[in-house]
């Protein structure tokens, strides 16, 4: 299979914080209880209680079952409870909701303020990301601040939203490009089923939103009877940072925006933009490869590489090569040359070994196979109801299928290949809102705020480009830092995570404008 891991897989660990530690609850088998008065919480009520237990999922995912001692340290001092927010803040009577959060108080012998945090998807549960955090780099943060996770409504232990006929639909084995006629029956089958989902409870749909989500941050903001709120997101955190300061910008502290998404909403140029990266990033790979060309036998300039690349694609398209270890062609071949930086000595010794007819063999750089898939920590539907009240011209086949034929055509490495983008359908041509109404209003545009702000972008990386950072500068204001490496996320978990503690301590210089990290 292929040298970078799989598709769906790099999918659901790009929205994760990466090299972060992270633990559980303390023990106990119960969720947060409301106090026992025989009333149900009022609206905007934090009532708190017992700890649950971690689930597997999320044992695995954040790590308690492998860094117990972090656990021991933590997990004792965390508070758990629930916020009692209405389904639609527009009609704040009528149905209610209780969201799951998590409170790491403070260690610092000062006051502390509240620093909310989220780790994207949309759709990760953001619950213990407190003990993520406490347990990395970006540990010093609690000295002068709690650190406070919620399950953004829809997820994890918030009322999580599910569409079983959705989240069970197999695309099937994937040719090296899907027809319109393939791609169409897909799209079909998918908008069916959220079509039924979407009957079965629309009020629970449209109140999947990020407004909502922003709404339910300030609700908390004053359950924790904070003058405001300060915020760490990451990814589609990053919208939801963005739109809670553009709605509250009074109530808005300090807030960190990492990996961040783009604030033009239009799904077709998202996914332009993540293809277009992707293609940079091949061409940066064929300059690797050229400046090894004693290593890798595959050129010695980054024209002379790309030439044979392609052409070595181009055969193995109609006969692929087919070894005791597997099958090679160009689906295989794809995933080599959308090798992540920090995959390319993998793909490239791969490649090497296509090139000569053979398979690729395990070595120290990787043996070209897909990684293990973390358990499902993402709540699918609820991730996808979010992401699409977000986005624009998405509810088209004729459209998504007309762009991706564009894309094929601009972007002739990558472009016939599924976008590294959540709104992509599983099939290359559609979208995950297929079937799914269109929002009932438009999403926030962002803008400014008073508190402090810091956009960081990773340098390489595809599934949230470089590009998207600045363009949201133009818009909210605030200074933009560049981590030099291709990650998606983690920058609290690795080298540069003394500088998001230096930014929400409020140190000169941390969020200077034009500022580089190389971790």
């Amino acid at each position: 299979m292929g040298g970078a891991r799989s598709r769906g897989v790099r999918t659901v660990a790009g929205v994760m914080l990466a090299g972060l530690l992270a633990a559980a609850c303390a023990d106990g088998d119960v969720r947060p209880q409301a106090a026992a008065t025989g009333t149900p919480p009022r609206t905007g009520e934090l009532t708190w209680g017992t700890c649950p237990e971690p689930s597997e999922a999320e044992a695995q995912v954040w790590g308690a079952a492998e860094h117990r001692p972090a656990y021991a340290r933590h997990a004792a001092r965390l508070r758990c409870g629930t916020l009692t927010v209405p389904a639609d803040w527009t009609a704040p009577q009528g149905r209610r909701l209780e969201l799951a959060v998590a409170l790491l108080p403070s260690t610092g012998d000062g006051p502390a303020e509240p620093l909310a945090l989220n780790p994207g998807g949309p759709g990760v549960s953001g619950r213990l990301m407190p003990i993520g955090i406490a347990s990395g780099g970006a540990h010093a943060l609690l000295d002068r601040y709690d650190l406070v996770g919620l399950d953004v409504r829809g997820t994890g232990r918030s009322g999580p939203a599910t569409c079983p006929a959705a989240e069970s639909l197999d695309a099937g084995p994937q040719p090296a490009a899907p027809t319109h006629r393939t791609a169409r029956a897909y799209w079909n089958r998918l908008a069916r089923a959220h079509t039924t989902c979407a009957e079965a409870d629309p009020a629970q749909l449209a109140s999947l939103t990020t407004t909502n989500a922003a709404h339910d941050l300030d609700a908390l903001r004053r359950a924790l009877r904070a003058p405001r709120l300060h915020y760490y997101g990451v990814s589609w955190g990053t919208s939801l940072g963005a739109t809670y300061r553009t709605l509250f910008p009074t109530h808005s502290g300090r807030t960190l925006l990492e990996s961040v998404v783009s604030p033009d909403p239009d799904l077709r140029g998202l996914l332009d933009g993540v293809t277009r990266a992707r293609e940079q990033r091949f061409e940066h790979f064929t300059a690797w490869l050229a400046a090894r060309s004693d290593r890798y036998g595959l050129g010695t300039t980054a024209d002379e590489v790309r030439t044979r690349l392609l052409s070595l694609r181009e055969r193995l398209t109609p006969r692929p090569l087919r070894t005791s270890d597997g099958t090679y062609g160009r689906v295989e071949t794809d995933q080599y040359l959308d090798a992540e930086p920090a995959d390319r000595a993998g793909a490239g010794a791969a490649l090497s070994a296509l090139a000569r007819g053979r398979a690729p063999a395990g070595d120290g750089d990787g043996d070209g196979k897909p990684r293990a898939a973390a358990p499902p920590l993402v709540a699918p539907f609820a991730g996808t109801a979010l992401l699409c009240s977000q986005v624009t011209h998405a509810a088209s086949f004729t459209e998504q299928w007309s762009a991706y034929g564009e894309r094929r055509t601009a972007y002739p490495v990558l472009g016939a290949t599924r976008p590294m983008f959540p709104g992509s359908g599983e099939v290359p041509g559609t979208s995950t809102c297929a079937g799914l109404p269109a929002p009932e209003r438009p999403p926030v545009e962002p803008g400014r705020a008073d508190g402090p702000l810091l956009l960081v972008a990773h340098r390489d990386e595809v599934i949230t480009p470089l590009p998207w950072a600045r363009a949201m500068r133009a818009r909210t204001g605030g200074s933009l830092l560049v981590v030099g490496d291709g990650e998606h996320g983690g920058m609290a978990g690795g080298g540069c995570a003394g500088r998001v503690v230096g930014f929400f301590a409020g140190e000169e210089g941390a969020a200077a404008e034009g500022g580089v990290c190389e971790p």
